[in-house]
């Protein structure tokens, strides 16, 4: 059996209160959260088809731009080698996302 190419995960959760505590401290300093770009969001029964590949053990998020210069962001799946697997799936925006290529 191959080693894996990826090192071993972090967790990248933070709870409420360690949210609460880093916001706060944005206010002491008289910043606020400025409003960002749309949200992208995943179709969730796209992201479990894709999960439930026997061999995935990372997920990315890919960029890239389409024909008319906009950027566009895909989920990717790899298995531990660092191959993608499956199809890339195309994020997508509040405003209608660029069409799927």
């Amino acid at each position: 059996m191959s080693k894996s190419i990826f090192p071993e995960a972090h967790n990248h959760q933070i709870d409420i209160k360690q949210f609460e505590k880093y916001r706060g401290r944005l206010k002491k300093k008289g910043k606020r959260f400025k409003p960002h770009a749309p949200i992208e969001t995943f179709d969730s029964k796209q992201v479990l088809k894709l999960l439930s590949k026997k061999s995935v053990v990372r997920l990315g998020v890919v960029q890239g731009v389409n024909s008319k210069g906009q950027r566009i962001s895909m989920l990717a799946a790899f298995n531990s080698k660092g191959k993608m697997i499956g199809k890339p799936m195309q994020i997508g925006d509040l405003c209608p996302p660029p069409k799927c290529e």
